[in-house]
């Protein structure tokens, strides 16, 4: 089983191009201690690469977890914590977070 988290944000009005691209590498150096939590696997982080059909959102962030108890278990980690302030620092409303058991996907 694999859990992934998806967080989507859109930059506060008025960031400039170079502090856009300051929390794009931010949030990548930040992402990179997630895979010292036990139970993360992977993640990945970056802006679209076609803005149509975004809706506006500007940062996106995947993290695979290896279950439900370790996405579970990180919401309350510290590393998680330190991302979300981070993030909500630079965004302009509150972030989408969504969650995919990939194993159900195929049972719908």
């Amino acid at each position: 089983m694999t859990i992934q988290h998806l967080t989507l944000a859109k930059f506060r009005i008025g960031m400039t191009t170079e502090q856009m691209e300051e929390a794009y590498k931010t949030i990548h150096r930040l992402m990179q201690g997630a895979l010292l939590v036990p139970g993360v696997k992977s993640f990945t982080s970056g802006p679209p690469m076609d803005r149509k059909g975004t809706r506006g959102y500007q940062v996106a962030l995947i993290v695979d977890f290896e279950n439900m108890q370790a996405f579970r278990a990180y919401i309350p980690h510290p590393h998680h914590r330190l991302m979300a302030d981070f993030v909500y620092s630079i965004a302009q409303e509150k972030p989408l977070s969504y969650q995919i058991d990939t194993d159900q996907i195929a049972k719908l």
